[in-house]
């Protein structure tokens, strides 16, 4: 049985496991536990297990997990599951291997660790298997499983007496509903909400600290020149493409996927810092890249080989060039530390552990809030071996319109959102969720018009959220309502007294750069209405202007001291006194 009054159990764990032996009391026999990234999923299950088998419903525990690198952490963590449950369970482990399952009956093993897919390859030795014993089954990051996916067929197959559904973000890309969890109406009336046994928010985990990093992200912003189909030329800036139709969006974010203007500067800030980090704390910080696509992720290797060739990295996807066991090798030694940086196309964008990554690059599109949410899990779990100072997750983006509601997520965090009803799912046109399928879609359009062509890109500034939870540019990111914590005091090294300088005045540089900010802001507001009587409203007056500056000084990216915004002030208001004539 396992000691729920544990002080080492974490309050979301031990309330799941009091619930558990309620619901079965209750008759219930499956659940489905919510817990965030680095929460202790794995204390849950092997939790789970206990308490079925010490209410006499199992004596074996069947341990599911999506990939065979998290089916391995698993294994290697039971021991320090039971230590943190104080559970008197006496465990007998086995790693399964289809060819051999017969050994864990033969070993008389009752914790066998496996993969879904392995399940589905030999659905009925694992059946085989449950009929012969009191089966619990735990079901790790168990959103992979649609109702109507193979996965979830091969499990529904298997007389098992109890079972524990475990995820950190209960939403399916496609939106089909997990196979075995409780659903209820919305409070609304449209669709359907998830029920879980028990949510640990976000917000309850950041409460707990020491659960998940601190978050810094860089939105770099990029002027965009575009022919139209019908050839004429207009600027605007990526956090604007919501202006453009659907189609011409499209476009543009794949075009820019493959744009070396675009991607390179994201690719820069990201080796710069994630070399920054490995010198601070060898061995402790690793990178991770999301690709759209298997080309685009050797695309982005042969950048990192040219431009960042100390970094070492890898490449993992599901294309045909890459068989699944070199892939699978691939992730192993980035897990060992023999790789760098991890460029990957949904290989690592769920079920992935590895609290070393602390820098993300996410290249790939930004569709709906849950898989980018997803994806900043892989490196939001905190890495125990570096101090809380360092545990942060600093992240490169390029500014997106649908990055507003992820933003609010993480400031507010909002509910997890509902499910189409049966009759919704049924409905074909669901929206597009990977670059793949975006590409066939925009292939079988373009059959019938034109495809809008970028001429020129150009970096157009940064917005920052920083650790301190601080958005430059004026809006405020508290991660989810916690304030950073304060930096620790530092003590003073005992130095010798200097001598006594002479007087001089206090610079006040806060000041100094305000005032060239708001001096700088002055006259590109100016510059930009004089050129919007000249021209006309239709055009994006700002991007224009500050893609002209980028241009013809060389300076891009972010403006850091005075006198770079006083130099791009005084530049604007020589363009201000031109267009007066």
């Amino acid at each position: 049985m396992v000691n729920v009054v544990n002080p080492r159990l974490r309050p979301g764990q031990r309330l799941a496991l009091e619930r558990w032996a309620q619901a079965l009391a209750a008759g219930s026999r499956s659940e489905l536990v919510v817990v965030p990234v680095g929460y202790g999923k794995t204390i849950i299950g092997v939790g789970s297990f206990a308490v079925s088998a010490a209410g006499g419903h199992a004596d074996t525990c069947l341990y599911l997990t999506p990939t065979d690198v998290l089916r391995t952490q698993v294994y290697h963590g039971l021991e320090r599951a039971l230590e943190v449950l104080d559970a008197r369970l006496d465990v007998r482990k086995y790693l399964a291997e289809n060819a051999t399952l017969h050994r864990a009956a033969a070993n008389r093993a009752n914790v066998i660790v496996a993969t879904y897919q392995q399940v589905a390859a030999a659905p009925q030795r694992y059946a085989r298997l449950c009929d012969r014993r009191r089966v619990h089954l735990v079901c790790d990051e168990a959103h992979h499983l649609g109702e109507r996916g193979q996965w979830a067929a091969a499990l529904r197959a298997l007389p098992v007496a109890t079972t524990m559904l475990l995820s950190a973000t209960p939403v399916r890309l496609d939106r089909e509903p997990l196979a075995g969890a409780r659903y209820v109406p919305a409070e609304d009336g449209e669709g359907l909400v998830i029920d879980p046994l028990v949510h640990v928010t976000m917000r309850q985990a950041w409460r707990e600290g020491r659960i998940l990093k601190r978050l810094a992200m860089q939105m770099k912003d990029y002027a965009v020149e575009l022919r139209s189909a019908d050839g004429e030329i207009y600027t605007f800036t990526a956090s604007e493409m919501a202006e453009l139709p659907d189609f011409d969006q499209r476009c543009v974010r794949q075009q820019l996927r493959w744009n070396d203007d675009y991607v390179q500067p994201l690719v820069r800030e990201f080796a710069r810092t994630l070399e920054r980090k490995r010198a601070l704390a060898p061995g402790q910080h690793q990178g991770l890249v999301f690709a759209a696509t298997t080309a685009h992720a050797d695309h982005l290797a042969r950048v990192f080989a040219r431009h960042h060739p100390g970094l070492r990295c890898t490449v993992v996807h599901s294309g045909d060039d890459l068989p699944a066991a070199e892939a699978e090798q691939r992730l192993r030694d980035f897990h060992a530390g023999r790789y760098d940086v991890l460029i990957q196309v949904r290989k690592a964008s769920e079920g992935f552990d590895a609290p070393t990554v602390s820098v993300l690059l996410k290249l790939d599109a930004v569709f709906s809030r849950e898989p980018v949410i997803q994806q900043l899990g892989r490196g939001l779990r905190y890495n125990h071996s570096l101090p809380e100072a360092q545990n942060v997750l600093h992240v490169f983006i390029g500014r997106d319109p649908r990055l507003a509601p992820i933003i609010d997520h993480l400031e507010r965090e909002a509910a997890i959102p509902a499910i189409p009803g049966q009759r919704d799912r049924d409905e074909p046109g669901r929206e597009v969720e990977n670059a793949e399928a975006e590409a066939e879609q925009m292939a079988g359009e373009a059959e019938d018009r034109a495809t809008p062509e970028i001429v020129d890109v150009v970096e157009a500034g940064d917005a920052v959220l920083d650790e301190t939870g601080r958005l430059i540019e004026g809006q405020q990111l508290t991660m989810f309502g916690i304030p950073a914590p304060p930096p620790a005091p530092r003590a003073a090294a005992p130095v010798a007294p200097p001598p006594a300088p002479a007087q001089r005045g206090v610079v006040d540089l806060q000041a100094e750069l305000q005032e060239a900010i708001d001096y700088c802001k002055t006259w590109t507001s100016r510059a930009a209405r004089e050129r919007a009587k000249r021209f006309g409203p239709r055009e994006n007056h700002f991007a224009i202007l500050n893609a002209a500056y980028a241009r013809e000084t060389g300076q891009r990216g972010t403006l850091s001291t005075a006198a770079d915004y006083r130099r791009k002030g005084d530049w604007m208001k020589r363009k201000y006194l031109e267009l007066l004539g």
